[in-house]
């Protein structure tokens, strides 16, 4: 089984479990920065990258993708604050998400924001506004949902979500009526987590087609287009991510074959998720009707993608003898977190038979949708501690904290 943890911070995780009362989140990130770097030098001038920052918005991991040139998508006020307390300029922000109020729009336009994703007929007039109010033609893009036969998706696929409007839609508006907003191009984006390029591909060949032929009937000049991101991580051990130097081709040759000056990618779960690691501690093993129990001592509250999605992160043992190559009799066990309820299943998983109470977990591929997506105030447990290595150095940046730092 491939190992996804680094020898290099291996003693600093065993001092940190011998010390932790609660869970904790790791972030290796000089993976981060490695995996960064592939992008780089695989992708040309005319592709300009995001990080989709609703991924994971802790200030350490903003600070590298300010650091190596990426944008940042943000889809809120507090993401864009979190962002801005970072170091990112306003100009190297985008603006995402579907519910934008009109004073949420004078909030970003304010700060320095200068592209807007538009995602309905009411943002575009409440921007217009916004637009008039400081005198400045305002960046926009056109978010398109597309309809597609069959297939879903975490952001919709082939059904009807909140994210932009119809092709047909867009149409009864006048570009002419608003006069201070610049269409610089069009957005979609409503299929996540794909492994393989060829399907990859297919689906942004596909909308670049789409997206093309709509901005000729639009009268729009299409200097942008966005395809969102879409790029998955595999969640199990054995599978590898699809490799940027397969995309960025792929990339390149739409580029060509559509006439496109510029394509713009956010990328949150691939650029992110494989530097991120989640640690508990086992807390109860108990067999009840034929199957084998591990109850943890963090569950969803601090992970809730197994319960958004059906698919767990991928988990191992964590003790002393995590590097040795010895054959350990496997047993299959459904593990469990602390919450008073069934949701909280963390699926099941292969572990050594001879687990044991206080021994600990860790979950794989967790710096995307860990925490931030989590529950972490039902039933008040603790929140995690969150732990960087970075050039070399084990800090932890954030201590856990219990109910008494928030209830009242």
């Amino acid at each position: 089984m491939q190992k996804k943890l680094s020898s290099e911070y291996f003693e600093d995780l065993l001092l940190t479990i011998k010390k932790s009362k609660t869970p904790f989140y790791f972030y290796d990130l000089d993976s981060l920065v490695s995996h960064l770097k592939q992008m780089e030098e695989a992708i040309d001038d005319d592709t300009t990258l995001w990080y989709a920052c609703k991924a994971n918005p802790m200030s350490a991991i903003l600070k590298i993708f300010r650091n190596k040139g990426f944008g940042i998508d943000v889809a809120s006020f507090g993401e864009l604050d979190q962002v801005i307390r970072s170091g990112i300029k306003p100009k190297n922000i985008i603006s995402t998400g579907p519910a934008k109020s009109k004073k949420y729009l004078d909030y970003f336009i304010d700060t320095g924001v200068e592209t807007i994703v538009v995602e309905s007929i009411n943002q575009l007039k409440d921007l217009n506004e916004v637009g008039a109010k400081y005198n400045k033609k305002i960046n926009a893009l056109l978010r398109v949902q597309l309809d597609w036969d069959g297939g879903k998706s975490v952001l919709g696929g082939d059904e009807i979500t909140p994210f932009g409007i119809g092709e047909e839609d867009w149409k009864v508006i006048e570009l002419k009526n608003y006069e201070h907003i610049n269409f610089i191009g069009l957005h979609a984006f409503q299929w996540g987590n794909l492994l393989n390029t060829d399907d990859l591909e297919k689906i942004w060949d596909a909308t670049c087609d789409r997206l093309k032929k709509f901005s000729n009937e639009m009268g729009i000049e299409l200097q942008v287009l966005d395809l969102g991101g879409g790029i998955g991580i595999p969640y199990d051990l054995t599978t590898q991510e699809p490799p940027f130097e397969k995309i960025a081709p792929i990339i390149k040759n739409l580029k060509s074959k559509y006439d496109l000056d510029q394509i713009w990618l956010e990328l949150g779960r691939y650029a992110v998720g494989s530097c991120g690691h989640y640690f508990a501690k086992v807390v109860d093993i108990k067999r009840t009707r034929g199957k084998d129990i591990i109850v943890l001592e963090g569950g969803i509250n601090h992970m809730a993608r197994p319960a958004l999605t059906g698919q767990a992160f991928p988990a191992e043992l964590f003790n002393s003898e995590y590097f040795d190559n010895k054959n350990t009799d496997l047993k299959n066990f459904s593990i469990h977190g602390p919450l008073c309820t069934a949701l909280d299943y963390l699926g099941d998983h292969k572990l050594p038979a001879n687990t044991k109470v206080n021994d600990w977990l860790v979950f794989h591929q967790a710096g995307a949708y860990g925490f931030t997506e989590a529950m972490p105030f039902f039933l008040c447990h603790d929140l995690p501690a969150e732990y960087i290595f970075y050039n070399g150095d084990f800090m932890g940046p954030r201590t856990s904290k219990t109910s008494a730092d928030w209830m009242i």
